[in-house]
């Protein structure tokens, strides 16, 4: 007999989708992140720059102007190559660390994704497919092993992102995300060339945008700013920068650490 999952799009549209085993396909093939130097909050959770990101999750919980909870933030950059990625991944790690709430990453690069090159074995399925009815959010929901984060990937490039963001089944993908996760971020393209970051923004709670020391012009900015103009600009996110005396006297502080200086046991002792 077959199973099938269905979802629902915001039209009431209902898609249906043969499981395997009734069993979500995200939930059979285990999953973790690549060992890699960009993704600090999981490789040295000890280190500054991931004290930085936490810090950063603590700014964006308080609750918006209205009183809502900032429940989906977009993380977005004027041009490429300025961190937007590492900045999501990083975010939703700290995010993660909390016990008492669930945490979803999303690729919604649907030009250039790079999410999914931070996962092993990487997912061919995602958000791409969801919006196209080609496949339910069970299917595509991916696990991460050694975290509490839950990944939505990209799924396969699409030949008209922007046309597919505006589909109907946009507004009932993030509603049901909604219900499900408490914290959602979002990894889009670059905002300057393209214009999904804006489309993106009019489902999320805010956006961010990051920036790269000593490459990101002012002019670049102020167009980034611009393009986000009718959603909700969190605050900008510093990207590349030097180590400050603030962070010197975290390794200087660190030192102190009285668990660096516990001895272990000799033998026979308890």
């Amino acid at each position: 007999m077959k199973r099938f999952g269905i979802f629902s799009g915001s039209s009431g549209e209902k898609t249906r989708m043969p499981l395997v085993a009734g069993v979500p396909l995200g939930g059979i093939i285990p999953r973790k992140l690549i060992d890699d130097p960009h993704l600090l909050v999981s490789s040295q959770p000890g280190s500054p720059i991931a004290e930085r990101y936490r810090r950063l999750r603590l700014k964006l919980d308080p609750p918006s102007a209205e009183g809502a909870p900032r429940q989906v933030i977009v993380v977005t950059s004027a041009i490429p190559e300025e961190g937007k990625t590492t900045t999501s991944l990083n975010l939703a790690l700290a995010m993660a660390e909390d016990r008492d709430r669930r945490t979803l990453l999303i690729d919604a690069d649907l030009r250039r994704p790079s999410v999914t090159r931070y996962i092993t074995p990487q997912p061919t399925l995602g958000l791409s497919e969801v919006l196209t009815g080609a496949a339910p959010l069970d299917h595509v929901l991916v696990e991460i092993k050694a975290s509490r984060l839950t990944v939505l990937p990209s799924g396969a490039p699409n030949s008209n992102p922007l046309e597919l963001l505006q589909s109907d089944y946009l507004g009932g993908v993030f509603a049901e995300l909604r219900r499900r996760f408490d914290r959602i971020v979002v990894d889009t393209p670059p905002t300057v060339p393209f214009t999904d970051a804006a489309v993106l923004n009019s489902v999320a709670d805010g956006a961010i945008l990051v920036v790269r020391a000593r490459k990101t012009t002012r002019p670049l900015i102020e167009r980034a700013r611009q393009s986000l103009a009718h959603g909700v600009l969190l605050g900008v996110v510093l990207n590349d920068v030097e180590f400050t005396v603030i962070d010197r006297y975290y390794y200087q502080y660190d030192d102190y650490n009285p668990r660096r200086y516990a001895t272990k046991p000799e033998e026979g002792q308890k």
